[in-house]
């Protein structure tokens, strides 16, 4: 019985406690993913074109690397600039997706 009623004796202290999450915090946040999400773009764009300097150097220029690299590169990029849409398409596609209609119920009767 001594433990129940210190538990409720602590439920107010809990609600009443002064823990207080301050906007300046919230919107540094999001300033800050905003910002993180353009370098690492800018990030990706330098590693697609340093992958293909890469394998033209690694094949001696060889044009059909150069352009299968390329290739490979623009689609690492498209997708890290379109990971939103792609993210929704696929969603789409999926069974049992959120997005999906449910079907309608008939009434038995």
């Amino acid at each position: 019985m001594g433990l129940i009623s210190g538990l409720t004796a602590t439920a107010p202290d809990l609600a009443t406690s002064s823990i207080t999450i301050q906007a300046g915090l919230l919107d540094w946040t999001s300033n800050t993913a905003v910002n993180l999400r353009e370098v690492l773009q800018i990030v990706a764009i330098t590693v697609a074109v340093l992958f293909v300097v890469y394998k033209a150097v690694q094949s001696k220029f060889a044009i059909g690397t150069i352009i299968v690299s390329a290739l490979a590169a623009g689609v690492f990029i498209w997708i890290v600039y379109n990971v939103t849409s792609l993210d929704d398409t696929v969603g789409e596609d999926l069974p049992g997706s959120g997005s999906a209609s449910v079907p309608h119920q008939v009434d038995p009767t």
